[in-house]
């Protein structure tokens, strides 16, 4: 074969899954420079191995699409990690408050304290609905501010100190769509949900800081055979923006990125799609662009601020007819979806309430007749509960859903304590997914990372095939060994296949980001985003997914991991 036609690598002797329309399986690849030249079998691609070729042989090893995450907060834990107290895997006060009380001694000095990953699962009556007091807090920092953002984001506990910096007493009003937690004689609680969180101090960092966290990122993504992303970020000034930049000015940016930058209700529209069209301009490179708007239809069960059809259950204890709240009216809502896709730009909405989502499907609704037609993939995230009557609905206005897996089992120290409490008998239909495949809707998987502690992909696919919990150890329980296993089972009916669930980390999630033509499957032309797994996700039991490793991860024919 003429040199031009040789491979500068070739994968042999491999099951690989290509995602390709046909669901192809094969044995081996050939990539030249950044792309695939060829797919098949050991002997069809033995040909384009020449003398200078490198030859990776598989031993029966599995090769994917490079993954894709359609729904992730970077750098996610990485700033934490350097500046920050850890929470996660803590389920009890003591053990926030003795990981608090370390921080301190370990960081003397420090002149606040900032942290994540308390869980609404380690707190009882009363505290269970408003959150943690401040008095907790106050007995190991009396004088320093302490703030610690709660698993999911959406609650913030505040000791006294960091109530008073932030000039939050008895008087303050809450802003529209947000809560300030209160006492019986009108004290503030400590804690703050919703929009009041941006009553508190917030945590600052450097440009430089904010680099050193992207590169940390970027490294954990290669790691779990990540190589693209939908990088949600808040308003338009981000500095994650520019450390994004930075990577891609210094050549060193190998992640396909695309950003979401929030819509807020209560400022003026036009103000804001200026900056957004501003900042597209701005940050438009091959692998790094904005393309989409982020809006916030409700909030989240733990904090009974999800806007439902029907009331929470009594056990909520916001009285027989409470419902949530929508955090938008209908009408600027839809202004505001409609000055979103008439600037080219995708709409990516969190809502995890049936109510909410149902709105969300009206709002895309409406603007149909008002905006020409166009390739938009807006798209609804979270979907914690969706009426079945609303599931078509998805198909018929081009609505992907993007979905996190990883929470959809009932987890042990959470489902019972919180989403079954505050839902009840809904919370045994939570998360639809195979509903979702059955109609013909797009589903693209993601992990909202960091409020999935550790977005591992392959965690998520285990979980989406089984409904079932991916991982006793991570989770502090016995593994199981049967995805039938009732403890922590969640409605099977809305199992997926092995392939789907890859699919939505893949070639769906590319469709999510308009990178399909690039990336997403192993196909010739395509982009050499490839990922070595040490075993074949088609061949082992269901339930040993989450101990499968990323062996390689390769980005535009390029090794950017390796165990």
């Amino acid at each position: 074969m003429l040199q031009e036609f040789l491979a500068d690598i070739v994968f042999v002797n491999g099951a690989v899954y290509t995602a390709d329309a046909q669901d192809t399986v094969c044995q081996a690849v050939a990539v030249k420079g950044d792309k695939i030249i060829a797919v098949g079998s050991d002997e069809q691609i033995g040909a384009y191995a020449g003398e200078h070729t490198e030859r990776i042989d598989l031993q029966g090893r599995m090769l994917i699409p490079g993954m894709i995450d359609s729904h992730i907060h970077p750098p996610g834990i990485a700033l934490a990690e350097l500046y920050e107290v850890q929470l996660f895997g803590i389920n009890s006060l003591e053990g926030y408050l003795e990981a608090v009380k370390n921080f301190i001694a370990r960081n003397p000095g420090i002149q606040a304290v900032f942290g994540l990953g308390w869980l609404w699962s380690a707190f009882s009556g009363e505290e269970a609905l408003k959150g943690p007091r401040k008095e907790h807090l106050d007995t190991v920092a009396p004088d320093i501010p302490v703030a610690l953002r709660a698993m999911d984001g959406h609650s913030w506990w505040l000791n006294s100190r960091a109530l008073a910096v932030s000039g939050i007493t008895r008087d303050t009003q809450a802003p529209e769509g947000g809560i300030i937690e209160k006492d019986a004689s009108g004290e503030p609680w400590g804690i703050l949900k919703e929009s009041a969180i941006w009553l508190s101090l917030q945590p600052s960092h450097t440009p430089a800081e904010y680099t050193e966290g992207i590169y940390a990122f970027q490294r954990k993504m290669h790691s779990l055979g990540i190589t693209g992303v939908l990088s949600i970020m808040g308003n338009a000034r981000e500095p994650i923006m520019q450390a994004w930049d930075t990577l891609v000015k210094q050549g060193n940016l190998a992640l396909h990125v695309r950003g979401a930058v929030m819509v807020q209700p209560r400022e003026p529209l036009q103000a804001q799609f200026a900056v957004i069209d501003q900042i597209k301009e701005q940050y438009h490179s091959p692998n790094f662009q904005i393309t989409t708007a982020k809006f916030f239809a409700d909030g989240v069960v733990e904090g009974v601020t999800s806007y439902l059809l029907t009331p929470y259950a009594q056990a909520a204890g916001k009285g027989s007819d409470y419902c949530g709240e929508f955090l938008w009216d209908q009408d600027r809502l839809n202004e505001a979806f409609c000055l979103a896709n008439q600037r080219g730009l995708q709409i990516h909405v969190h809502s995890t309430g049936d109510a909410a989502t149902r709105q969300v499907l009206d709002g895309f609704a409406a603007i149909r007749s008002q905006v020409p037609a166009g390739d938009f993939r807006n798209t609804i995230t979270h979907l914690q509960l969706v009426d079945q009557a609303d599931i078509p609905r998805f198909k018929e206005l081009q609505v992907i859903a993007s979905v996190q897996p990883y929470w959809h089992f009932k987890s042990p120290n959470w489902w019972k304590y919180v989403d079954y409490r505050i839902l009840g008998e809904r919370a045994e239909y939570e998360y639809p997914l195979r509903s979702f495949l059955d109609q013909g809707v797009i589903i693209a998987s993601s992990s909202d990372y960091s409020i999935t502690p550790v977005p591992n992909p392959l965690f998520a696919i285990e979980t989406g095939v089984t409904r079932n919990m991916y991982s006793g150890p991570a989770l502090g329980v016995e593994d199981i060994t049967d995805m039938d296993d009732a403890r922590y089972l969640l409605n099977k009916a809305e199992r997926l296949p092995v392939t789907e669930m890859i699919k939505s980390f893949t070639i769906n999630g590319a469709y999510a980001l308009f990178i399909e033509q690039q990336t997403g499957s192993v196909e010739v032309g395509k982009q050499a985003d490839l990922v070595v797994l040490d075993r074949d996700l088609l061949s082992i039991n269901p339930v040993d997914i989450d101990k499968v490793k990323v062996a390689m991860t390769f980005f535009a024919g390029k090794l950017v991991y390796s165990r």
